[in-house]
């Protein structure tokens, strides 16, 4: 369950930042995963919450680190 939360804040993180600059569309979320998810259900997960907002079928970038964390590196917005 703890993946759900994680896509949760991902979502909010992106939104928060792309709603600061004024942005109609984010078009791409990079994203540093850590090894305790799993980055396929990371990807559905983010995909299902982000459904309905600006960041409705941005691409995901997902690179794969140790630890345990989850973090927005960046994110493409228009």
């Amino acid at each position: 369950m703890h993946e759900l939360a994680a896509a949760q804040d991902v979502v909010k993180a992106a939104l928060a930042a792309a709603e600061a600059e004024g942005a109609q569309r984010i078009v791409a979320i990079a994203l540093k995963v850590g090894s305790h998810y799993g980055a396929d259900q990371m990807r559905e997960l983010i995909a299902m919450e982000a459904a309905g907002t600006i960041a409705e079928g941005a691409r995901l970038d997902i690179e794969p680190v140790a630890g345990p964390d989850i973090r927005v590196e960046s994110i493409e917005i228009e």
